[in-house]
């Protein structure tokens, strides 16, 4: 069964009311909003198959999906079937928040991975190498909790 990889990214709001989104802040990036981007990995027969698994466990509740069109307005979304080149938005609740503890989320698109393939650490996830080069750049790149002490 493919693997396939569904990259959506956190809008985050930094501006004077935190909890407030609207259907356009994904597509006017200011001082007021930050990303943060992830990627899932999920298994399945074919990507609106894949997409319908991503949001069955991201937004379960389907009244909270947006379609976005192409003028920049989110609309509901009604159907059975994801496009996997649309646009969608919606919300999840925060880790660990209430009711009114919602964060915005954006799907950015899908790629069917290939086998024995990670994806890329240089290159913003938009690619892959074999586990070998991505343990490699680790090992010189990554982050290293322990700080040397002088000798």
């Amino acid at each position: 069964m493919p693997t396939f990889r569904i990259y959506y990214a956190e809008i985050e709001s930094k501006g004077p009311e935190p909890h407030v989104y609207t259907a356009r802040a994904y597509a006017a990036p200011s001082e007021y909003t930050s990303r943060t981007e992830w990627e899932d990995e999920i298994d399945a027969e074919d990507p609106v198959r894949a997409l319908d698994l991503f949001f069955r466990e991201h937004a379960p509740d389907r009244h909270r999906i947006a379609v976005v069109d192409e003028d920049g307005e989110a609309h509901p979304f009604e159907g059975w079937d994801f496009d996997p080149d649309a646009t969608y938005i919606w919300t999840e609740t925060a880790l660990g928040g209430g009711d009114g503890d919602h964060r915005m989320l954006e799907y950015q698109g899908i790629d069917e991975a290939t086998p024995g393939m990670v994806t890329c650490p240089l290159c913003n996830g938009h690619g892959e190498v074999d586990q070998d080069t991505a343990a490699e750049f680790d090992e010189v790149w990554g982050e290293d909790d322990e700080e040397e002490e002088p000798a």
